[in-house]
């Protein structure tokens, strides 16, 4: 069952007001404890480490994919070709996480784990990043996702696969060294409510016309990001074709939207 139809989209109350406000609030509680007793480094170590001895550095690299904005940007959109009207509040979930996580980066530009830590001390997967840790855009990308998809959708198993994915998004940036727990968590926090604006925002629906033009649109960030995104991690050749398959996936959807427009243009001219 789908919360949503072609003329409306409707938020699940129960999840916005009570479990999906205690996510967000579980997770600022956590940042807290962690300034409280002093853990953001102890548990990145932990972490880190515990990371290099489960899964191999390609696992690791792939997992933090899924806060690649470009990547997840696009199997969002494979949504909107069977409810074009979840394109308003993916649109404005999108702009207000770019928007954001930039504007924070920016104002507290905290150094990474490399950026204070010698290389040697901690397993580094990909470039050496130094700066801008704070909050991990990544980790606000994918549970902007997740938050989304538990809003929009009302499918259990559905809801706690995105979830899942985003907490293994978010961990994973500190399997490949870039990111402090610190980071994580309030990139959980803030993307769960950028989600949350988003889909009050979007209770009414573009126009037919609107949600073309919003869809195509974010087809077009999608290829422009997967095609200009720096490597990461040259190191691991798979990631690139994820990555060239995931443009290959915007430009076909990017047509579709061309298309639909046309056709809706042609139809309106006739009427």
């Amino acid at each position: 069952m789908l919360f949503i139809t072609e003329h409306q989209i409707q938020t699940d109350k129960l999840i916005a007001l009570r479990s999906y406000l205690i996510m967000i609030a579980l997770a600022v509680v956590a940042f807290i404890l962690l300034q409280v007793f002093d853990l953001n480094e102890s548990l990145f170590f932990a972490i880190n480490e515990a990371s290099k001895a489960l899964i191999s550095d390609a696992v690791a690299a792939h997992l933090t994919e899924l806060g690649n904005g470009s990547i997840v940007g696009v199997l969002a959109l494979g949504l909107t070709l069977r409810y074009p009207a979840i394109a308003k509040r993916f649109l404005l979930i999108t702009l207000m996480a770019g928007i954001l996580i930039a504007g924070f980066k920016q104002f507290f530009s905290d150094p990474r784990p490399a950026g204070v830590l010698a290389l040697s001390d901690f397993h580094i997967i990909g470039d050496v990043l130094k700066r801008y840790s704070f909050p991990s855009g990544h980790t606000t990308t994918a549970f902007a996702m997740a938050g989304f998809i538990i809003l929009t959708f009302s499918s259990l198993s559905l809801r706690l696969s995105v979830l899942m994915l985003a907490v293994l998004a978010g961990i994973s940036r500190i399997s490949v060294g870039a990111h402090w727990p610190e980071d994580i968590l309030a990139g959980a926090a803030l993307g769960l409510l950028i989600a949350y604006v988003g889909c009050l925002l979007s209770v009414k629906p573009f126009t037919m016309k609107g949600n073309y033009l919003a869809a195509a649109f974010l087809a077009l960030a999608a290829l422009i990001g997967s095609l200009t995104a720096p490597a990461d991690f040259p190191e691991i050749p798979s990631i690139a074709w994820v990555r060239l398959l995931c443009a290959g996936l915007a430009v076909a959807i990017l047509v579709y939207y061309l298309a639909a427009l046309y056709r809706l243009r042609a139809e309106q001219k006739i009427a």
